[in-house]
């Protein structure tokens, strides 16, 4: 067995370079650095030491239980943070660029105007976690959680947010564009006046979502775009009745039954049959997106329902005017 040694280890500001506080841990011979900075930020945590502004960057902190930790203006850089427990910590103005979080436990922390640039968040839990403002471009966050977290003003530029939860969240001005949100879980978000150039929205959530104002141009819409040139298609001679449903507001697209319906609803109301005797699937990109519209929503409506339904209004004329060239 390694014996083990009593050191006094100095943590210092990244600001100054001096000294905040020195820790007592035990460490073997052959102890890396980074091993012994871990036990050191462990024991500040423990012993209530000011870690604020602290020069942490190459720590060792795997599967360490930092909660509600005040790590205020720290720098982490590149640190190693899988598994780690920061739920209600304050890493308000961190710098956690290229930082491994994957996994991580980040409920309702304070990470306003963090630098997570390039960071890895894959499955970590940001559940209710304060965002805004931080800056996450290029940040792997593919299958985290971040319902009901802030993210105002966020930066997500090229962000990998591929089947996360991002249900209730906060995006007011968050920018997006060129983030793959593939699959992901957007019911309920707000994301007016969004940057949302170039984003894959393909298969994602978009149940309750507001868009209005939002920059789509160049974003990937082709999955409920095609998804519904396809029903269009199946169903021709359908097409006007949907049409004159959508701009009179009596599509819901939250069910298939009811004199206001959702697409494959709409369209067995025109045919007079059971939506059951159409191919129907709720999971269907063009029926994600109907679920954006409610019963009373208009195409001219300046609501977040009324800019799903002047979208799709847009598509069917695309359609028609493709199709009537065709049969031309």
């Amino acid at each position: 067995m390694t014996a083990t040694t009593t050191e006094q280890f100095e943590v210092r500001s990244r600001w100054t370079g001096k000294v905040q506080f020195t820790a007592t841990i035990e460490v073997t011979p052959d102890m890396l650095p980074s091993a012994k900075l871990g036990l050191a930020v462990r024991w500040g945590v423990k012993n209530d030491a000011n870690l604020s502004g602290a020069y942490l960057s190459g720590a060792y902190l795997r599967d360490a239980n930092l909660r509600y930790a005040n790590l205020s203006g720290v720098d982490l850089r590149g640190v190693d943070l899988r598994g780690a427990n920061l739920s209600g910590a304050n890493l308000s103005g961190a710098n956690l660029r290229d930082a491994n979080l994957s996994g991580a436990n980040l409920r309702y922390a304070n990470l306003s105007g963090a630098y997570l640039r390039d960071a890895n968040l894959r499955d970590a839990d940001l559940s209710g976690a304060n965002l805004s403002g931080a800056d996450l471009s290029g940040a792997y966050l593919r299958d985290a959680n971040l319902s009901g977290a802030n993210l105002r003003d966020a930066n997500l530029s090229g962000a990998n947010l591929r089947d996360a939860n991002l249900s209730g969240a906060n995006l007011r001005y968050a920018n997006l564009s060129g983030a793959n949100l593939r699959d992901a879980n957007l019911s309920g978000v707000d994301l007016r006046g969004v940057d949302l150039r170039g984003a894959n929205l393909s298969g994602a959530n978009l149940s309750g979502v507001d868009l209005r104002g939002a920059n789509l141009s160049d974003a990937d819409l082709r999955s409920y775009k095609s998804c519904l040139w396809m029903t269009l298609t199946q169903n021709k001679a359908e097409v006007p009745a949907l049409l004159d449903a959508l701009k009179a507001g009596r599509v819901d697209g939250s069910q298939y039954e009811g004199e206001c319906a959702c697409l494959v609803g709409t369209i067995a109301n025109a045919k007079k049959v059971d939506h059951t005797e159409l191919h129907y699937n709720s999971n269907d990109p063009s029926e994600q997106w109907f679920l954006m519209i409610k019963k009373g929503d208009k195409p001219t409506d300046d609501t977040g329902g009324g800019f799903a339904s002047r979208k799709v209004v847009e598509w069917i004329e695309e359609w028609q005017s493709f199709n009537s060239e065709v049969a031309a």
